[in-house]
């Protein structure tokens, strides 16, 4: 008589399969010869970073338009582990609502659950509600709502996985929710970036500093970032620049203060946060290429639809 099966039970194979036996010096030296942007900088001796980027270099970004079918505009943003999806649906008529002479902006960022390491609970949350409306004021002085009366626009964002601090969400979640507005042809005075700095406040001796002076400016943070020790990112002041680079403006700027200088007593001087927005705005520039580069795809995409004959009957 046959044994009892288990039809809930993963059978595996009876006998344990072999594994390959890679070589670790073969391995590491592979990923670190890597083609990249990064590539050659790693070396360099001011490469303090975990990731191995300089301190003034951004992450790769990956941005693709078109995921969302049913939206009127969706773009999907990767830049390192931070992931967002973006759609944006409208403009629509909102029945029962009073005449207004310009349309309402309507914009939710969520996290999925697995967003983080530890899981988040579904559905809006305090942190939420602050990076929505961050995200809208970034948009806000982009967007001609007045062609729009009697109108609403509804962006949802959704994190897939968060990869820095909050800020690093509202910069990915502006460029992302832009290039939707933009694909769904949505009149623009220009299209929004946004960039995430930290700007450290205390002094080290350290090779991590320059020329024995002030921490460099950490643009692009990440996790590792936040957690390490040597670049001084703990305590940093966090900047957030979003603004149209075709128009030389500024659409968002928050700051949030660190730690104080044990010896000046203040926690940010105006001369490094002139500096640091100096920088953040060139990062501006090129992220604004990347943007127009993926909306000149989703043209010539769509053109190419356009062109297809149409089928005989």
């Amino acid at each position: 008589m046959a044994a009892a099966f288990d039809r809930r039970r993963v059978n595996g194979p009876q006998s344990r399969p072999l594994l390959p036996a890679l070589d670790a010096s073969a391995s590491t030296s592979a990923s670190t010869s890597r083609p990249g942007p990064s590539a050659s900088s790693t070396s360099s001796s001011t490469t303090t970073r975990p990731d191995g980027r300089t301190p003034l270099q951004h992450r790769p970004i990956f941005l693709q338009t078109g995921l969302v079918p049913s939206a009127s505009g969706s773009a999907y943003i990767e830049t390192g582990n931070l992931k967002l999806a973006c759609s944006v649906f409208g403009p629509r008529q909102v029945k029962g609502r009073q005449y207004a002479g310009k349309a309402e902006l309507n914009v939710e960022v969520k996290f999925a659950p697995f967003s983080n390491r530890r899981r988040r609970r579904p559905g809006k949350t305090t942190e939420s509600a602050t990076l929505s409306a961050l995200v809208s004021q970034a948009l806000l002085p982009s967007l001609r709502l007045d062609l729009l009366p009697k109108a609403s626009l509804d962006i949802h964002i959704l994190v897939l996985e968060s990869d820095g601090p909050e800020e690093s969400c509202v910069s990915a979640g502006t460029i992302a929710a832009s290039t939707a507005l933009a694909s769904a042809g949505i009149e623009m005075y220009g299209i929004v970036v946004g960039a995430v700095a930290l700007l450290p406040s205390a002094r080290s001796s350290s090779s991590a500093a320059v020329a024995g002076g002030p921490y460099p400016l950490i643009l692009d943070p990440t996790t590792s970032d936040l957690s390490s020790s040597n670049n001084g990112a703990r305590g940093a002041s966090r900047i957030l620049l979003c603004g149209m680079p075709a128009l030389s403006s500024v659409t968002c700027l928050d700051v949030r203060g660190g730690a104080l200088d044990p010896a000046s007593q203040v926690g940010l001087q105006d001369e490094r946060l002139q500096e640091a927005l100096a920088t953040m705005s060139a990062s501006l520039n090129d992220i604004h290429g990347v943007v127009a580069r993926a909306l000149a795809h989703d043209f010539e995409r769509r053109r190419a639809v356009l062109d297809q004959p149409a089928p005989s009957t």
